[in-house]
């Protein structure tokens, strides 16, 4: 998997969307703990992502709004 980071942000909705999918897959084929856990840290690298671009968002929309 790619590094959340280097995503542009229109692709991380959808990354993470796949990669809750390809758990919910691995899970149900009985895929080992490490396989489903690697998809874990993958997912919540991403969730991360977003929420760390949504504060920058938020600020920069306050920023904006008092100058």
């Amino acid at each position: 998997m790619q590094d959340p980071k280097v995503l542009d942000t229109p692709e991380l909705e959808p990354t993470l969307a796949n990669l809750r999918k390809a758990r919910d897959a691995a899970s149900d084929e009985g895929a080992g703990g490490t396989d489903v856990r690697e998809l874990d840290r993958a997912i919540a690298a991403v969730e991360i992502e977003i929420r760390r671009r949504h504060e920058e968002a938020d600020g920069a929309d306050v920023s904006t709004v008092m100058t």
